[in-house]
C-alpha cells in the first residue's frame, strides 16, 4: 500500500486555490453588502458600521482563546468546509431579518454569529497551510492565495455594486451565501485527502488548555520566539490603521458617490484590488537579504502617506488613486508578514498562536473604528485620515528597522 503524500498534490492545490478565491469573494460581497445596506438605511453610517464591528468582534475576545485550543485537536480541512457552510446560511438570514424587523438590532446577531464561524475559518486556514505546502514555498502560495482574495475583493465589489444599484440589496445576500456553499463543495475533496502523520499526530500534540491559560500560553510564545514579534507587530499596526481608515473612508467615498448610489464604493473596491495585486507581485520579488527588505517594508509603509492624502482631499478619482496606493503598499506586508509567522510557529501551536493573532489585530481593529468615529464628529474626517496614515507609516518604519537592529 502506497503511503500518502505530505503536501497536496497540484490539482488539490488548485482547488484549494478555487475555493479560497470564491470563499474571499463571498467575504468582500458579505463585507460590501453590508457597508452598502448602513450607507443606504443607517441615520449614522459611521456608528451603526461600529456597532457591528463589535458585534462582529466580541466573540474574538470571549471565545478564540478556546477556539484555539480546539482548532489544535481539530482536523483544521474539515474546519474550513464546515464553516463554510454555516457562514453561507447564516448571511441568507440576513435580508428577510431585515426585512421583517426593519432594524439593524438582527444584523448584530447574524454578525456575531458569523464572527464566532470566522474564528474556526480564519487562524484554521492560517494554521493549514504550512501543512499542505513546504517551507520555502510559503511565500509564493501565500501570494498566490493573495491573488485569490484579489479576485474576491474586485469581483465583490464589482459584483456588489451592480447587484445592489440594479437588482436588490438582498440579492447580494443571497449570492453570498452561494458563494460559500460552492466553496465548501470545493474543500471537501481537500478534506478526504490525507497527509502522512495527519490527525492523529496533531491530537498527540495539542493540549487541554483553559481560556486563561490559552492566553498566558499565546504571550509566552510570542515572548519566546522573538521572530513571532515583528510580523505579529506589523500586522497589528495594520489593522489598527484599518480601523480607523474604514470609518473615515466610507464617509468620504458616500459624499463622492451619486446620491443612492454604491458606485464609489465599487470603484474605491476596485481601485484597492487592482493595488493588492501589483503589491503581491511585489512580495513575490522581495529580496532574501533581511536588511534589504526590512527597508523595502520601509518604503512600503512611507507609501500611506500619500495613500491616505489622495483619500482626504476626496473626489472619486483621488479616492481610487488613494486606494490603489494602499492596497500596494498594505498587499506585500501582509503576505510577508504571515509567511513569517506561519515558518516561525510550530504545528503544535498554530491554531492557539493564530487564534491569539485574531484577538490582536481585531482587538486594535475595533479600538481604532470607534475611536475614528467619535473623533469624525469633532474634527475634519479627511484631516483625521491623513493623520492616521502618517501614524501608520511613523511607526511602521520605526518597527521594522527596529527589528532589523535586533536581528543582527
Amino acid at each position: 500500500m502506497m503511503k500518502p503524500h505530505r503536501y497536496l498534490p497540484l490539482h488539490l492545490l488548485t482547488f484549494f486555490w478555487i475555493a479560497q478565491a470564491v470563499s474571499l469573494f463571498g467575504d468582500r460581497l458579505n463585507n460590501f453588502s453590508l457597508v452598502a445596506l448602513i450607507n443606504k438605511f443607517a441615520q449614522n453610517p459611521g456608528m451603526t458600521l461600529s456597532k457591528v464591528y463589535l458585534a462582529m468582534y466580541l466573540p474574538i475576545f470571549v471565545l478564540a482563546p478556546l477556539i484555539g485550543v480546539l482548532l489544535d485537536k481539530l482536523d483544521k480541512r474539515w474546519v474550513l468546509v464546515v464553516t463554510d457552510i454555516l457562514r453561507g446560511a447564516l448571511v441568507m438570514l440576513i435580508p428577510p431579518l431585515f426585512i421583517r424587523t426593519d432594524s439593524f438590532l438582527p444584523i448584530y446577531g447574524v454578525a456575531f454569529l458569523l464572527s464566532t464561524a470566522n474564528l474556526f475559518f480564519l487562524p484554521a486556514k492560517s494554521g493549514l497551510v504550512p501543512e499542505l505546502v513546504r517551507e520555502d514555498r510559503l511565500v509564493r502560495i501565500n501570494s498566490t492565495l493573495w491573488v485569490a482574495g484579489i479576485f474576491g475583493v474586485i469581483g465583490g465589489f464589482l459584483g456588489g455594486g451592480f447587484i445592489f444599484d440594479y437588482l436588490s440589496w438582498s440579492a447580494c445576500f443571497y449570492l453570498d451565501g452561494v458563494t460559500y456553499l460552492i466553496s465548501a463543495a470545493l474543500l471537501v475533496s481537500i478534506a478526504l485527502h490525507r497527509s502522512e502523520g495527519g490527525l492523529s499526530r496533531r491530537r498527540s500534540e495539542a493540549r487541554s488548555l483553559s481560556l486563561v491559560s490559552a492566553i498566558r500560553e499565546g504571550l509566552r510564545v510570542v515572548r519566546r520566539t522573538r521572530e513571532i514579534r515583528g510580523p505579529l507587530g506589523l500586522q497589528t499596526l495594520i489593522f489598527f490603521a484599518a480601523g480607523g481608515f474604514s470609518v473615515l473612508a466610507i464617509v468620504l467615498i458616500g459624499e463622492a458617490s451619486p446620491p443612492g448610489s454604491s458606485l464609489g464604493l465599487s470603484v474605491a473596491g476596485l481601485a484597492a484590488g487592482l493595488g493588492m495585486g501589483v503589491g503581491s507581485i511585489v512580495a513575490n520579488r522581495m529580496p532574501g537579504d533581511r536588511a534589504l527588505r526590512r527597508r523595502v517594508e520601509a518604503a512600503l509603509l512611507a507609501l500611506f502617506v500619500p495613500g491616505t492624502a489622495a483619500i482626504a482631499v476626496g473626489g472619486l478619482a483621488l479616492i481610487s488613486l488613494g486606494a490603489f496606493i494602499c492596497g500596494l503598499a498594505a498587499s506585500p506586508l501582509i503576505i510577508i508578514s504571515e509567511s513569517e509567522l506561519q515558518r516561525r510557529v510550530t504545528s503544535g501551536m498554530r491554531g492557539r498562536i493564530f487564534s491569539f493573532r485574531e484577538i490582536l489585530i481585531r482587538g486594535f481593529f475595533l479600538l481604532s473604528a470607534f475611536l475614528f468615529s467619535a473623533l469624525g464628529n469633532f474634527a475634519g474626517r479627511g484631516l483625521l485620515l491623513f493623520l492616521l496614515g502618517l501614524f501608520l507609516a511613523l511607526s511602521g518604519i520605526i518597527w521594522v528597522l527596529a527589528q532589523t537592529v535586533v536581528k543582527d
